[in-house]
């Protein structure tokens, strides 16, 4: 189970949040996050993921995450990073702006070991790990949250996930919309050679 911290919340956005990750320079160890994210007028906290499913301590790698950016209606908007958590990130969204556009890029180790942080990508594959590119606001639940993700791979990449896709097309694969909890604990294994293997062909699953 995903853990996040939560304090007093004014409610989670009611309506999916849109995260698009360009992996196209996964070769290259860069991925490319844009976040769409609903905001009301005022102050407010992002985080990116601290504590990860399965790995039993505050792992998230945020020593990778790299050239954030946030705006709202084609203007920037400033941010200040939290003086004590690093994790957090304080945002005034302007006056009648209703949802902040947040860019940022991460950078995938190299061979080194760990967890979700540990070395996931090499020329020809990708095992992405949803929490090195998703940040969330202060207060919600990751079962609250609804991310729709997608995903754009290299030129002829497959992949394989337990994410329900609903459509891919030119590289870029749409997922279906899912919480913020399920997002995190599905992975996407991908690359220039993965193949699917039918064990129980005709088979339907019950």
């Amino acid at each position: 189970m995903l853990t996040l911290l939560v304090t007093a919340s004014p409610g989670a956005p009611n309506f999916p949040l849109r995260l698009d990750v360009d992996a196209t320079d996964a070769p290259r160890r860069i991925l490319h996050a844009r976040l769409s994210l609903p905001a009301s007028p005022g102050e407010l906290t992002l985080l990116y993921p601290q504590w990860i499913p399965g790995e039993h301590g505050p792992t998230g790698p945020i020593a990778d995450l790299v050239a954030l950016k946030i705006g709202a209606a084609g203007q920037p908007v400033a941010w200040k990073r939290d003086a004590e958590d690093m994790f957090a990130f304080h945002v005034t969204v302007p006056a009648g702006a209703t949802v902040l556009e947040i860019a940022y890029d991460f950078l995938l180790a190299p061979n080194a070991p760990g967890f979700s942080s540990g070395g996931s990508s090499s020329a020809t594959l990708l095992v992405l790990n949803w929490n090195q590119v998703v940040l969330y606001p202060k207060g919600s639940k990751a079962t609250d949250l609804e991310y729709a993700a997608t995903l754009r791979l290299p030129k002829e990449w497959k992949f394989g996930t337990a994410l329900p896709s609903v459509q891919a097309s030119a590289g870029t694969v749409e997922f279906a919309p899912v919480s913020l909890e399920t997002l995190v604990d599905s992975p996407v294994i991908a690359g220039a050679h993965f193949r699917t293997l039918d064990l129980s062909p005709g088979a339907k699953p019950s």
